[in-house]
């Protein structure tokens, strides 16, 4: 009701384009909480792969810190816990198709999930 009443006093027209920026958030809310979910699932999914193969690096240690890591290098910045790129370090310590996986998980993560 409070959204009605904010929409009902969005008619003039100075407002025009606040409502209808309001009204396109409102209609994208089901496409962003459905790539919430999905990008919930891919952390999750890749968090328990991480975990297992990666286990005795510190930010993958247990799911929660694996899921976290997840979480910040595909949307903010990847970095280890004192502060060195952190799959460049997995790079050299097992190997180059680390890398490869980073950067295809990266593109399929911003390019394709964030653009939806």
């Amino acid at each position: 009701s409070r959204l009605a009443r904010l929409v009902c006093t969005l008619r003039f027209r100075i407002f025009l384009e606040l409502k209808m920026m309001i009204m396109g958030v409102v209609s994208g809310l089901r496409v962003l909480t459905w790539a919430i979910v999905l990008l919930l699932m891919l952390i999750y999914v890749v968090g328990v792969a991480m975990t297992t193969l990666l286990e005795k690096e510190p930010e993958f240690m247990d799911m929660r810190s694996s899921m976290f890591t997840l979480f910040r290098c595909w949307t903010d910045g990847c970095s280890a816990i004192d502060g060195t790129p952190l799959f460049e370090r997995i790079r050299k310590e097992y190997g180059f198709h680390w890398m490869v996986f980073h950067i295809l998980m990266t593109m399929f993560i911003t390019v394709g999930l964030f653009n939806l």
